[in-house]
């Protein structure tokens, strides 16, 4: 009797199923089965597009690793500290960006806030290109800010970056900020 049950079960379910599975009937409806098909002559071809697509700028900052920098052939080099207890990071785009400077970061505070600007260039490269990635010397001195990126994006608007350590793992990342 319980087998019985259990088959009657698994046969209700097979039959719910096979038929939720099947087209619905069309019987009774006054619409065509087929559906419309518009005019390819009112498409642009590619060619006709004038609007150019442009990939959005990202900028990537890590500490320098021979096995990272073994893929470019070149690379710009910035040596702001002579001594050996200063680390290397390099900085890479994924697309060129104009008027890239490396910067001294300033800040004041303004109503119990912080505000940050671009104090001084401390080198600067007319383009940043992704096939050339940018080298510098870093150490980190302090929980404020003190160096920095700025760079003309994809849609000429000037963006500014500074460079601090991560609370989660240390590594380092980009803060964008409004130059004031």
């Amino acid at each position: 009797m319980k087998e019985a049950k259990i088959l009657l079960i698994f046969i209700a379910t097979f039959a719910i199923l096979f038929v939720g599975c099947t087209n619905p009937s069309t019987s009774g409806t006054s619409e065509p089965l087929d559906p419309v098909v518009s005019e390819m002559e009112t498409a642009p071809t590619p060619s006709e597009l004038t609007t150019p697509t442009t990939e959005k700028v990202e900028i990537s900052i890590d500490l320098k690793r021979d096995e990272f920098l073994g893929k470019y052939a070149s690379y710009e080099e910035f040596i702001e500290f002579d001594e050996d207890d200063y680390q290397k990071i390099v900085i890479t785009t994924n697309v060129a960006v104009k008027d890239f400077k490396f910067i001294e970061i300033g800040f004041e505070e303004k109503e119990a806030n912080v505000v940050f600007s671009e104090n001084k260039v401390l080198y600067s490269l007319e383009e940043l290109s992704p096939e050339k990635p940018f080298i510098v010397t870093w150490m980190e001195q302090g929980a404020i800010p003190h160096r920095g990126i700025s760079f003309v994006d994809e849609t000429n608007a000037t963006r500014c970056f500074y460079i601090a350590a991560s609370g989660e793992d240390g590594s380092l990342v980009l803060v964008e900020f409004e130059n004031t």
